[in-house]
């Protein structure tokens, strides 16, 4: 038995050491779906339209009757009975003859639609009614459910509905008419193991897009799980990867927009995006604006700093200048070097006098150098030392006036120096040529004070002008970065919850590029089973083909997916579809078509093949009567075909399934009857009735052979009694085998089909000839030594007749 998807991804996960548990984690939630995988990571799974859901779990079922009326080729009502159990039934007729109709009604009732309806024109959808009933158009499908017994499926289309809005009931045997036919369960399954196949849906098959047989395939596989899982991580991880390429794009746009702006602070925070791992903490600290400004930026920001001294210091100054040097000018008038000398001779006197005492004078010769007039000279000298020190003020405040007066004078500033930005070099030219002309202050004082009333106004004015122009600049340009640095902080914040979330997104890139990658692997390691069938199916349909099937695989992901058929022609490697004529591609189609609704778990216990057989030559139509009497040991199959080869090959071929020839009949008006033309009892009856008249077979030989025909007759009937019967009433197709396998004699295979297996001696003693009926059947050493051959087939023939009939 395959390995339960589940404990393959489990193993398969245990054995790889270079996946963190996180992402094994991930993987097993994916697997089981959009609320365990949002449980475990808060995963949002997108919005779409829910999926219808089967209401119930389907069971296995088998076709008993499909019933038609008024429907494309079939007018009054029309039925074919089927042996709901496992057998071969060939539904055989004419084109015109209203075969189709019955295959078409039933893909209908069970699907909505038909694949020849979904490329027709208008026209032909709209003739869908027959001409020849004027009753509403009704299609009526009998069921055979495990567990169940009988259900009724009806599609009619009351009042002049639409082919597109038929009224679909469902009603059990016992159980309540209930609308549309979702309690079956068939929802799904109906899509993943399709059982009908038609003549142009054989043909698309491998002519369709390469995708389409690959998610036949990978449906039928049980692996939808896989794909499912895969989507949603895929999903889960560009959920959490999309801050990740939001902030690729939005560092792209924010260095576009940083390179366009002359500022600093963008060609800094440009050289931080452009590291591989940008710094959120230095870039932040820009946004913010807790970076002082560098190169130019402060350079031009310098500018707005530049002072000139105040009017009124210039004035004070100037009016210093003006009073020091009036000052100045009245006290050194008279003031001369004479006196000077003089002054310091009299202070010589002085201390002569003071040294020496009264004596005559040294210099004349003729007056006296007394106390009075030391006392004289001592009075003129202290009026002199006054003037003196008033002088010395007057020169101190002179030197002091013009020292104030050259420090309101400064020189021009570096920051009227440095490369500018274009639109500030022309006012910083002007103002550096006026404080040039303003520093360049004369030597004396008075030119000194008309030059501090003069120049400063012109200089005042250029300044003014320039931290105009500055002050627009900046305000631009804080404009600008004030947007941007906006921006950044966004970006930044962005980038530090980026950083928070990276490991649960690389967690999830790891996850979903593990699981798709051992995708491949699973659906191949999956797709095995179906390969080997479909090989051993197709060297039963290939016959004297020398093409020969080698694998089947599965390629590729997403938008170039495919299956791909390798094939070998004489032994050598060739692509399969390239070297088939049309009959053995339609034989591919169905060798890749019949594991798939053959499956175990498909509840349909009937395949329906509608001519399948176009295209194929008579070798082919052998190999596919061999094959689908194989398939008839588990499966009810069902073939309509207007090919007369495929009924011949049918009853030449040897058998021990059950099978049956019906041939629909078409007579004027649409008048459709279904006639059984080999029923597998008539056939052995046929073939008995063939040998008594065999005038060259020998009388042993005969009573030795006809006892085993009459038995196969018999028991032939017995069992589709009781396969119908037993089937009907809800009984497992598996129960049914098993008891019909347990009934090794003729008289309890007989039990099984008369008697609900009890002794069947109350239905023998009915009437003389079932009783010598059975024992025909058991006379295989007796060799009917008692009887003449020809009654011994008739008396089978009336016992077969009364359990055909439903005597008991």
């Amino acid at each position: 038995m395959t390995e339960d998807l589940n404990s393959w991804v489990s193993r398969r996960l245990d054995e790889d050491d270079g996946l963190s548990d996180d992402a094994k984690l991930l993987i097993m939630a994916a697997l089981d779906g959009d609320a365990a995988l949002a449980d475990m990571a808060g995963w949002t799974p997108p919005q779409s339209a829910p999926k219808a859901a089967d209401t119930v779990e389907p069971v296995g079922a088998f076709l008993k009757q499909i019933k038609v009326r008024a429907f494309r080729g079939i007018g009054d009502e029309a039925q074919i009975d089927l042996d709901p159990g496992p057998s071969l039934t060939v539904i055989s007729g004419r084109n015109g003859s209203g075969k189709s109709s019955f295959a078409e009604g039933l893909e209908v009732a069970l699907t909505g639609s038909t694949f020849r309806w979904r490329n027709r024109t208008t026209q032909w959808k709209e003739r869908w009614r027959n001409v020849h009933c004027h009753d509403d158009p009704r299609i009526e499908v009998t069921l055979v459910e495990e567990g169940v017994g009988r259900t009724r499926l009806v599609v009619d289309w009351p009042d002049d509905a639409d082919l597109e809005a038929p009224r679909t009931t469902l009603q059990r045997e016992g159980g309540k008419q209930e609308p549309g036919m979702d309690s079956l369960g068939w929802a799904g399954p109906l899509e993943t193991y399709r059982p009908l196949l038609t003549y142009e849906e054989l043909g698309a098959l491998l002519a369709a897009a390469p995708a389409d047989l690959y998610d036949k395939i990978s449906t039928v596989l049980g692996i939808g799980q896989l794909s499912d899982a895969v989507r949603r991580l895929e999903a889960h991880q560009r959920g959490l990867s999309a801050p990740q390429a939001k902030l690729a794009k939005d560092r792209k746009d924010l260095l576009a927009q940083l390179e366009a702006l002359d500022d600093e602070r963008a060609r800094q925070a440009a050289a931080l995006l452009k590291k591989r791992k940008p710094d959120a903490g230095q870039l932040r600290q820009l946004a913010i604006g807790s970076v002082g400004d560098t190169g130019q930026a402060a350079q031009v920001r310098a500018l707005l700093r530049l002072r000139l001294p105040s009017e009124q210091e210039c004035a004070e100054a100037a009016d210093e200048l003006k009073a020091a040097v009036g000052a100045f000018a009245d006290l050194a008038h008279g003031s001369d070097a004479a006196a000077e000398r003089r002054a310091q001779l009299v202070d010589a006197v002085i201390a002569l006098h003071e040294h020496e005492g009264r004596q005559q004078c040294p210099v004349c010769g003729v007056g006296t150098v007394d106390g009075d007039l030391i006392a004289t000279l001592r009075a003129e000298r202290a009026a002199e030392r006054s003037a003196a020190t008033a002088l010395r003020d007057a020169r101190d405040r002179h030197q002091n006036a013009g020292n104030a007066a050259r420090r309101v004078i400064q020189h021009p500033p570096a920051a009227l120096s440095v490369d500018l930005p274009v639109e500030l070099t022309g006012p910083a030219a002007a103002t550096r040529t006026a404080w040039q002309d303003w520093a360049s202050a004369p030597g004396d004082l008075l030119e000194l004070r008309e030059h501090i009333q003069t120049k400063r106004a012109p200089l005042d004015d250029a300044l003014a002008k320039l931290q105009t122009a500055t002050q627009q600049y900046v305000d631009e340009l804080d404009d600008a970065w004030g947007a941007i640095a906006t921006r950044i902080a966004t970006f930044v914040d962005d980038l530090d919850a980026w950083h928070r979330s990276e490991p649960e997104a690389s967690a999830a890139k790891d996850a979903h590029q593990w699981l798709k990658t051992n995708e491949i692997a699973l659906k191949n390691e999956r797709v095995l089973p179906i390969a080997e069938e479909a090989k051993r199916i197709w060297a039963g349909l290939r016959q004297q083909s020398n093409v020969d099937i080698a694998g089947l695989a599965l390629e590729g992901s997403n938008t170039r997916r495919r299956v791909v058929v390798s094939a070998t022609v004489d032994g050598e490697d060739v692509g399969a579809l390239s070297v088939m004529s049309q009959g053995e591609l339609h034989s591919l189609a169905l060798a890749l078509f019949i594991p798939r609704a053959t499956m175990p778990r498909s509840p349909f216990r009937f395949v329906v093949l509608d001519d399948p057989v176009q295209a194929m030559g008579p070798a082919k139509v052998d190999g596919l009567v061999n094959v689908l009497l194989e398939i008839a040991r588990t499966r009810q199959v069902i073939v309509f075909s207007h090919d007369d080869r495929f009924a011949s090959a049918v009853r030449r071929a040897p058998r021990e399934v059950p099978v049956k020839v019906l041939e629909i009949r078409r007579e004027a008006n649409s008048k459709v009857t279904a006639v059984v033309a080999l029923s597998p009892a008539q056939r052995y009856l046929r073939d008995a009735f063939a040998i008594t008249k065999d005038e060259g077979l020998d009388l042993e030989t005969l009573r030795r052979v006809l006892p085993g025909l009459l038995r196969m007759a018999l028991e032939a009937q017995c069992r589709e009694v009781y396969f119908t019967r037993g089937l009907s009433s809800g009984a497992s197709h598996q129960e049914v085998e098993e008891n019909w396998a347990a009934a090794m004699k003729t008289r309890a295979r007989l039990g099984l089909a008369v008697a609900d297996g009890a002794d069947p001696a109350g239905w023998l003693n009915q009437y003389p000839h079932r009783r010598r009926a059975l024992k025909h059947a058991n006379a295989i050493h007796s060799q009917l030594e008692s009887v003449a051959p020809i009654d011994a087939c008739r008396d089978v023939e009336s016992a077969v007749d009364d359990l055909a009939a439903g005597a008991r």
